[in-house]
């Protein structure tokens, strides 16, 4: 009997250990799930923000720009801590090599500083660029918005009073800063912006041209001079000859060529000029094809830039699909379609169910994984002229051009299904997904996209209330 009082006394002091320690797991996995919850949200915060911060950044450092944009790209990919680390690490390196210089150091010329500094025509080529960019302002300031004016007569004003090619270029450079600020703060209809872009690109290429034609021009010009100058040698020696057959006239014989040889000694000399000037202007001419060259390419990067915005903006951050700004701008477009050409569509309004138990259960994080996955799933059933967007929060939708409701019912049949088989192991927990889907198609009588999506979305409710994971018409 005492030894099974004993025993039981022993299972007694083991089962409350255990449950004891069991209480202690559970502590710790709850602090483990706020734990990945935070991490999670910090990533997902940093992976929203940064690489837009780091696509924006400029710097005279090339090497510093370049591992900026590697980073971010890393970021966007969600790639591993230590790669992170491993681009930071260079990111520091690279910024402290070959910093831009301290106030005190004479920066490097413009490519147009040393146009023609020998020939009087400068001041023309001056004069034409200087033209050429006001009348730019003003075409600016009739395009852009209001507030942008008084800086854009500043511009004007200081062009007018330049004196120096410099003058220009720094002038120029302010310019396109402002050209530049003005897209980045244009939060809609980036595409019109792009369009904008490439006029003022076209502009000032062809600002800019007319000074290389004006070169070609002056090349001409000196080689003219230099066949004119032969011929007229070729005429003294003529006359020479001439001259030395007489000799009774001695003395005009002694008088013209010393006249001749003292023109042909100006013409040498200005042969010599004419050379030089031509070296000088070959020169100058292929310093400013190159700073042409440069300005052309940094200019199409703004304009990629301008798109790579369009397409941050058009885009989910999470699932990297299209979000609800994209859906709207493309439903109005097929509506527009369909009331013009009769050109019909079907709409999927897709919602995950349970999602928020998901949530509640799992975590934000673990949430997000499902909707990656769901995007993921549902892509490859699409077509290539089908768009898949995130309308908000759990529920997406997708936009099927030239497909009539009964073509759409079987691709939302296929979306369901394949959703279905997703499995998710989470510790010791099995996570399962479903979907309801609504299908609606555009009718005779629809004024606006909003009345298809309503039957859509009316629809999927009915696929809710009839018990979910199903696809119902509208």
């Amino acid at each position: 009997m005492a030894d099974a009082q004993n025993i039981d006394n022993h299972i007694a002091a083991l089962t409350a250990k255990t449950e004891k320690l069991q209480s202690q797991k559970e502590m710790l996995l709850k602090e483990i799930n706020k734990i990945e919850e935070a991490l999670q949200a910090t990533c997902n915060m940093y992976a929203r923000y940064l690489p837009p911060i780091l696509d924006y950044v400029e710097d005279k450092n090339p090497a510093f720009v370049n591992s900026l944009r590697q980073l971010s790209t890393a970021i966007k990919n969600g790639e591993s801590k230590t790669k992170i680390e491993q681009l930071l690490t260079r990111v520091q390196t690279d910024m402290l090599k070959d910093a831009p210089k301290t106030t005190g150091q004479k920066e490097k010329s413009s490519f147009l500083s040393g146009l023609f500094k020998t020939s009087d025509s400068g001041e023309d080529y001056l004069d034409n660029l200087k033209a050429g960019y006001i009348e730019l302002i003003n075409s600016l300031k009739e395009t852009i918005d209001s507030q942008y004016t008084p800086k854009l007569n500043q511009i004007a004003a200081s062009i007018q009073l330049a004196e120096s090619f410099d003058s220009i270029t720094q002038l120029r450079n302010e310019l396109f800063s402002l050209i530049h600020q003005y897209i980045y703060n244009v939060g809609s209809d980036r595409e019109k912006i792009t369009a904008f872009v490439k006029e003022i690109v076209k502009r000032i290429l062809q600002i800019e041209a007319g000074i290389t034609n004006t070169y070609e021009h002056t090349h001409a010009t000196v080689e003219s001079n230099e066949e004119f100058s032969n011929l007229l040698n070729h005429e003294i020696g003529a006359l020479k000859n001439s001259v030395g057959v007489s000799k009774r006239l001695e003395d005009l014989k002694n008088h013209v060529s010393q006249t001749l040889s003292s023109i042909e000694t100006a013409l040498k000399e200005k042969t010599v000029k004419d050379r030089a000037i031509k070296s000088v202007s070959e020169k100058n001419r292929s310093d400013f094809q190159a700073g042409f060259s440069k300005l052309k390419k940094e200019l199409d990067q703004a304009i990629q830039h301008s798109k790579d915005l369009e397409t941050k903006l058009n885009q989910d951050p999470l699932t990297k699909v299209y979000n609800r700004r994209a859906y709207t701008k493309r439903i109005a477009d097929e509506m527009d379609r369909f009331l013009r050409y009769q050109t019909i569509f079907s709409i999927l309004v897709l919602d995950i169910d349970f999602f928020k138990k998901v949530n509640d259960t799992y975590g934000h994080a673990i949430g997000d994984k499902c909707l990656q996955e769901i995007t993921r799933r549902t892509a490859p059933v699409l077509r290539k002229n089908d768009m898949l967007a995130r309308y908000g929060g759990e529920e997406f939708v997708v936009i099927m051009p030239e497909t009539p409701v009964d073509g759409a019912v079987v691709v939302a049949e296929k979306i369901r299904k394949s959703i279905e088989k997703i499995e998710f192991i989470y510790k010791a927990d099995t996570i399962r997904m479903t979907v309801s889907i609504g299908v609606s198609q555009v009718k005779d009588g629809d004024k606006s996209h909003e009345v298809i999506f309503e039957r859509a979305d009316a629809a999927l409710y009915r696929a809710k209330s009839e018990g979910r994971n199903r696809v119902i018409t509208g």
